[in-house]
């Protein structure tokens, strides 16, 4: 039988300034009960037949979502106890449970448990990772979902499938469907070890597409021949074109070092041929010493004609850009530079591939491994945990590469 509920204001007391307990009337077969919400009504900012505060009421947005929390809590007790096999006993130990919870006040909702780990991710600087579940829930749930926040507990198979045939819809690659999945699924596994939901309730007990899985991605590596082409581009020497040119070289022969700390590097990361480092994706540091052409690019920039008045050895940032927000969105815009002007160089000279920053660090590791460089040295180059990350860098050797190879060995 079904625990119905019901929202009402309390008829028999009034406080002094003649406001009435809202609270939440539960009934379960004969028995009754009565679940406090912490607010309080006057009759006349009360809505008796919708069972509601009306629109005139001073904290109406506010009551509102405190009675939505309270009904959404209820259904996740109830629901929590159904799954994980408790037999429903009395609505005197439903609100025991209430009570004794230890949930967050905010309700275990989607939308707003997004928005904390958005915002946890903001206090700690890290706001490229923040964008991305921002991004989430504002251009892909969303459109899934609706505008309307529910809890975790209410979401359906139909709802997981929804999501899914969605992502199909936009006739996504197989690595950005992964990095779209395991996005949600990160926000899902959050939400179970907060309590928020029960563990056998994810969405990939009904989604098919197995987000975790290794999905080959397009090819992102150049040749040394079509870098070499790159570094011979004749750009002039004050220009942007000059500026994205040397900082595409400059991550290629610094072991494909990201734009990201490209651009955030200052006197202080250099002594002499040694670089030092905190990578801003995640968090290590980086010590090594310079590529010869490597150095000469920190060289030039040292006495650019346009230098950073924030102390950075490449003119992109400056002082200006003195928050978290304001770096990535500079950083953002930077990047877009550099790969318009990228596509201009590769245009240029007749290069038939896509170039873009992440090319150099593609490169880097695949022109090693062309040179028969071992994985683990690639691996020690790159920073890598492990050979596995490092071989998702390197693609596989052009046919005409192992042709001749073989022709070679057999001679």
């Amino acid at each position: 039988m079904e625990v119905l509920k019901k929202v009402t204001l309390r008829a028999d007391r009034a406080d002094a300034n003649g406001e009435r307990e809202i609270r939440i009337r539960l009934t379960f077969y004969k028995e009754q009960k009565y679940l406090s919400t912490g607010h309080k009504s006057k009759p006349e900012h009360w809505d008796f037949e919708a069972n509601e505060p009306s629109s005139t009421h001073p904290k109406f947005r506010i009551i509102s979502r405190a009675i939505e929390d309270k009904l959404d809590d209820i259904d996740f007790e109830l629901k929590l106890m159904k799954k994980n096999g408790h037999e429903f006993i009395s609505l005197a130990d439903l609100i025991d449970k209430l009570k004794k919870s230890d949930k967050p006040v905010i309700p275990a909702k989607l939308y707003a448990f997004t928005d904390n780990i958005v915002a946890e991710l903001m206090a700690a600087d890290k706001i490229g990772y923040a964008d991305t579940f921002h991004n989430i829930k504002e251009y892909v749930l969303k459109h899934v979902f609706g505008e309307k926040d529910k809890a975790f507990v209410n979401f359906t198979k139909p709802d997981f499938e929804a999501l899914e045939l969605y992502l199909i819809k936009q006739d996504l690659k197989e690595t950005t469907m992964s990095a779209y999945l395991r996005t949600f699924y990160r926000i899902w596994n959050l939400a179970i070890k907060e309590g928020m939901c029960p563990k056998d309730h994810h969405p990939k007990k009904f989604i098919k597409f197995k987000p975790y899985k290794k999905y080959k991605t397009s090819k992102r590596a150049i040749s040394a021949g079509d870098m070499k082409l790159i570094e011979g581009y004749d750009a002039d020497y004050g220009s942007r074109i000059y500026r994205s040119q040397q900082m595409f070289l400059f991550s290629y022969y610094c072991r494909g070092i990201n734009y990201n700390d490209i651009v955030k590097l200052k006197e202080a990361n250099f002594n002499g041929d040694i670089v030092r480092y905190k990578r801003s994706k995640n968090g290590r540091l980086y010590d090594f010493k310079l590529h010869s052409k490597a150095k000469a690019i920190v060289d030039v920039f040292r006495n650019y004609p346009i230098q950073s008045d924030g102390g950075y050895v490449f003119p992109i940032l400056k002082a200006e850009h003195d928050t978290a927000a304001k770096i990535d969105a500079r950083i953002d815009s930077g990047l877009k530079d550099l790969n318009e002007d990228l596509k201009k160089i590769k245009d240029a000279k007749g290069i038939d591939r896509v170039v873009t920053s992440y090319v150099a660090r593609h490169s880097f590791a695949t022109n090693l491994k062309h040179k028969k460089v071992d994985v683990s040295l690639i691996q020690e180059a790159m920073g890598h945990e492990t050979e596995e990350v490092t071989r998702i860098y390197l693609e596989d050797y052009d046919d005409e590469l192992v042709a001749s190879s073989i022709e070679e060995a057999l001679d």
